[in-house]
């Protein structure tokens, strides 16, 4: 067992002096806000061999009560077991790690715990880890606030687009609208709202590109299987792109069901996009469908899949009608897809 004695032996070893000294980063050690310990990983169970002012203040455990100890004593019932195996998989693979625990204080409340634990290597060997703190509850509780806040909004949400969806379907009826009209309306809507439902589980601060695709075709895959294929590398987006790619989807799916390549037996529709050189490019490819020419007069769709995507992305795009099947193609700039125009920034 490490005592208080001990410890005064290991900040020599360590230079970390009790006292005043010139040396400013060995007395910013002891001195700093900052709660900090050092283990030694040659001992058996990694034991805590010095710590800081700051850690007992945090920790509320007096000094003798944690030199000698593992830092698990900090741990309790509502501690994820999930993240103090990924702590302890790093100390084993030596490895540094940076992690939000829950722990414990002596008299038994609970703090969220930002901590950084680093290798210190000598010579090639593994000598000490050190690892610091930092109280982030405030945080925590602000993350989680803001999560419960996003859950009820979208729930409020999905209802606002259900009743408008509602609304306009019965207004169209009631004014003799064509079914394939009022058709084409009630899709757009259930695209967007299946947009949303991605980004809820995002917190509605990005999304996978990929889910983003997936949600919007999900209907149509169900219906065609592996003749609809979608694959590429992860890609986040902001909601507005989000939301308006999912449209744009919907009406190249929609197109493809009706009349491309899904409206038979055979087509199919590869959808792939990559990231490289500074730029993202994205491909909608129908082939073995029927032959296809293009609309005398370009439909709201297409507006949305050429102009308002292209603007969105801050790129350009095309839809061309070849013979097998249409082919959109959009090419943009990669940076700042999944960051938000209006995104406050430091002066």
């Amino acid at each position: 067992m490490v005592n208080e004695t001990t410890q005064s032996k290991i900040e020599r070893e360590l230079e970390i002096p009790s006292g005043n000294s010139e040396d400013p980063f060995a007395s910013a050690v002891r001195a700093t806000r900052m709660p900090m310990v050092i283990t030694d990983p040659r001992q058996p169970d990694n034991p805590i061999i010095f710590c800081n002012d700051a850690f007992i203040k945090l920790t509320g455990y007096e000094r003798h009560e944690i030199i000698g100890h593992n830092c698990r004593f900090l741990q309790g019932p509502a501690t994820r077991q999930a993240d103090t195996l990924k702590v302890r998989e790093a100390i084993a693979r030596r490895e540094g790690i940076e992690i939000d625990l829950l722990n414990y204080r002596k008299d038994g409340t609970t703090f969220w715990n930002a901590l950084l634990v680093s290798p210190v290597f000598s010579g090639g060997e593994l000598v000490y880890f050190f690892a610091s703190q930092l109280d982030v509850t405030e945080r925590k509780r602000a993350e989680e606030h803001s999560f419960l806040l996003n859950r009820e909004l979208s729930h409020r949400v999905k209802n606002t687009l259900a009743t408008v969806q509602t609304v306009v379907l019965q207004t169209l009826r009631d004014g003799s609208v064509p079914e394939r009209v009022a058709g084409a309306v009630a899709g757009r809507l259930r695209a967007i709202a299946r947009s949303h439902d991605v980004l809820t589980a995002e917190a509605w601060a990005s999304a996978l590109l990929l889910d983003v695709i997936q949600g919007a075709l999900d209907p149509i895959h169900s219906r065609v299987g592996d003749r609809l294929h979608v694959d590429g590398p992860d890609v986040r987006l902001k909601p507005r792109i989000a939301t308006m790619l999912s449209l744009a989807m919907h009406e190249l799916g929609d197109n493809a069901l009706r009349y491309g390549a899904l409206s038979n037996g055979s087509g199919r529709v590869d959808v792939h996009w990559r990231v490289g050189d500074g730029r993202f490019s994205l491909q909608w490819k129908e082939s073995g469908g029927p032959s296809v020419s293009p609309p005398a007069e370009p439909g709201y769709g297409i507006r949305i899949v050429e102009r308002v995507l292209a603007a969105e992305f801050g790129g350009t795009s095309r839809i061309e009608f070849a013979p097998d099947g249409i082919v959109f193609q959009l090419d943009a700039p990669s940076a700042g897809l999944e960051v938000e125009r209006t995104a406050w920034t430091a002066p």
